[in-house]
């Protein structure tokens, strides 16, 4: 086999680990699964520079609901108060907020309800209605101590956990269209799952130019 036949041998097999080893790492990067992170209810949301009104909401819905209402909207079930610190599980104590003689507190009723459930607040027929009850009600201990754009932030985040539309419409006695999430679409590279009819159609056109180089040199 001449200088050359070997020289164009080398060139064709270098060629041809510069193309199938980017498709094959791309192939394991995607096959690699990414890591969930773990959800902790107790941890602060995230509250970025500039929030979006559902990012202020869920922020202060954590700061200001979470405690009775729950991380869900499911109200003070026992195991929501279970994922508390023993000392902070029990708000009827003396010194929490029973609202006994000498406590500092202030009374909270002993059952909360559910304020996400399949009834999706459907008593308020728009994000306004339920920002203007949050104002007169809440929090118990002190009504309107937060400012009308924090509390319709509030009504906004609690709105889209029953997945309820934001859009304001007119009371009616129909009640209120609920927002029906949509599919969502995964994209899927076709090119991972054709990798293997790739990787063999380059090696027999290799193995092709290879043996008729290897023949050629043999009639020279």
């Amino acid at each position: 086999m001449s200088a050359l036949s070997r020289f164009v041998i080398l060139f064709l097999l270098l060629v041809s680990l510069f193309v199938v080893y980017p498709v094959q790492a791309k192939k394991v990067l995607l096959e690699t699964p990414s890591p969930t992170p773990t959800y902790d209810p107790l941890e602060e949301p995230l509250l970025p520079e500039n929030p979006t009104e559902y990012e202020l909401g869920r922020n202060l819905y954590w700061h200001w609901c979470m405690t009775c209402h729950g991380d869900r909207g499911q109200g003070l079930t026992d195991a929501f108060r279970a994922i508390w610190e023993p000392d902070h599980q029990d708000c009827w104590g003396r010194g929490c907020h029973a609202g006994r003689p000498g406590d500092t507190g202030f009374p909270i009723p002993t059952v909360v309800p559910a304020i996400v459930d399949a009834t999706h607040l459907g008593r308020f027929t728009s994000v306004q209605q339920l920002s203007d009850f949050l104002k007169a009600t809440h929090p118990p201990q002190s009504p309107g101590i937060l400012e009308g754009d924090e509390y319709h932030a509030i009504a906004v985040f609690v709105f889209t956990m029953n997945q309820r539309s934001l859009i304001e419409t007119p009371a009616t006695k129909t009640p209120a269209a609920t927002f029906v999430p949509t599919a969502t679409m995964v994209v899927v590279d076709s090119r991972t799952n054709s990798f293997p009819v790739y990787a063999l159609a380059i090696f027999a056109l290799l193995m092709i130019i290879v043996f008729a180089l290897a023949k050629r040199t043999r009639l020279q």
